[in-house]
């Protein structure tokens, strides 16, 4: 490592984007740069615990308990969009000024953007630094040969398939183009020129670092300069606790384990549908709530435990199969440990993410209001087809290399250290 480097993060608890964020911000700690962390004042005992600096945003993300529901996007579609609103550019003035302000308090070589953190990237700009946005999940803007994201589709070829992804795509941009006068009134703010489309705002960033592996994805061809496959970080959630779960060692019954939202997204209903299943199948079910469900009751039968949270790193090497929302972080953790999953999305990036689980043949997905029969032979076909778990394993050897090759500080320390990459 060269020169030590000054990084600001800008994030936000949005549930499964903490741990790539944070994990990110705790591998550059241990390599001696100085990091801080502009973010809500919810969070300020989990980032100080990792020895980063913490400023806490004074404006709309003032939130004290993690579970308030403030994206207010379980029922969103392509027509209602409250995550942009709530999150992407409804704040984005008061995100840009906050990073503004602590740019201005102390040095900065980079700010490190969540991709919901746009403004951030503004104030990047507008004092001449490097903005580096994260997805913590797959490519999501459209490209000449994938559709966007948010539909869960996977890339077709031949001219019937340019024609639906190119269709696709220009609805995606004009329904998030209903909020580009937003971003170009706090461009204008900060005196810096319009963009003609909302997604230029990632386009132009400095990077865009993609913290998910190359071979799970559907990659745009050819790559953007900009974009950067870094492989995914499986850090297990810091609300997650550390006690392992008592499991009889004689029980040889297959463990499913069920990891739904952290964050509310009307789950209650998926669960008990999730728990009946389990019911009556010859398994141990494994459920694990989460903090937005952590505090609601569940039926629970003698081969099921319904617990409010326990690490994947403690039971995933346990387990049989996985039941999942099919957020990035639980599918890539999943997979890390060669296990199959059964998918119930539930919106953002879920259903992007469970197309991928099927196109790679490692599981299977339900909509989340299947019922519990449903549920149950999916679970049994899963268990009694070894394809399933042998696509699970081939991928866990590609996304274990890309997680311990830490691609993403390699770029981050070579971004200050050679300036801008436009």
């Amino acid at each position: 490592m060269g020169t030590k480097k000054s990084y600001l993060f800008v994030t936000w608890e949005g549930g499964g984007n903490l741990p790539p964020v944070l994990g990110l911000a705790q591998r550059l700690l241990a390599r001696g740069h100085n990091v801080r962390i502009l973010s809500e004042p919810c969070l300020r005992e989990t980032i100080e615990s990792l020895g980063a600096e913490f400023v806490v945003f004074k404006k709309h993300f003032t939130r004290t308990d993690r579970t308030e529901d403030i994206i207010q996007d379980w029922n969103a579609s392509l027509l209602n969009l409250p995550t942009f609103e709530n999150i992407l550019f409804g704040p984005s003035m008061d995100v840009a000024q906050e990073t503004m302000d602590a740019i201005k308090a102390a040095h900065t070589d980079v700010v490190v953007a969540d991709l919901m953190m746009v403004g951030s990237l503004v104030a990047a700009e507008a004092s001449g630094i490097a903005g580096v946005v994260l997805f913590h999940m797959p490519e999501y803007l459209p490209g000449p040969n994938r559709p966007p994201g948010g539909f869960g589709l996977i890339p077709r070829t031949g001219h019937i398939g340019r024609f639906r992804d190119r269709i696709l795509s220009i609805l995606f941009n004009h329904a998030t183009n209903k909020f580009l006068p937003r971003l170009n009134t706090v461009r204008k703010s900060f005196g810096l020129t319009p963009m003609k489309s909302v997604m230029d705002i990632y386009q132009q960033a400095d990077l865009r670092l993609i913290q998910t592996c190359k071979a799970f994805d559907f990659p745009i061809v050819p790559e953007p300069e900009n974009v950067r496959y870094v492989g995914p970080i499986l850090d297990d959630p810091d609300w997650s606790g550390s006690d392992l779960v008592c499991l009889p060692n004689d029980d040889t019954r297959p463990l499913v384990v069920v990891s739904l939202s952290s964050t509310f997204q009307n789950q209650r209903q998926t669960l008990v549908q999730v728990i009946e299943a389990l019911a009556s199948l010859p398994v141990r079910g494994l459920v694990t709530l989460g903090p937005a469900m952590a505090r609601e009751n569940f039926k629970t039968y003698d081969n099921v435990t319904v617990l409010p949270a326990i690490p994947h790193s403690a039971v995933f090497p346990k387990a049989t199969i996985v039941v999942t929302h099919a957020g990035h972080g639980t599918v890539m953790r999943a997979l890390a440990h060669g296990l199959p999953l059964v998918c119930l999305p539930m919106g953002r990036d879920q259903t992007d993410n469970a197309a991928r689980v099927i196109h790679h043949g490692a599981g299977l997905s339900l909509s989340r209001n299947a019922k519990p029969k449903q549920i149950a032979q999916a679970i049994k076909r899963v268990l009694s087809e070894p394809k399933f778990a042998h696509k699970a394993q081939h991928l866990k050897k590609t996304i274990l290399a890309d997680a311990s090759a830490n691609l993403a500080v390699k770029e981050l320390e070579d971004i200050t250290s050679a300036g801008l990459k436009k």
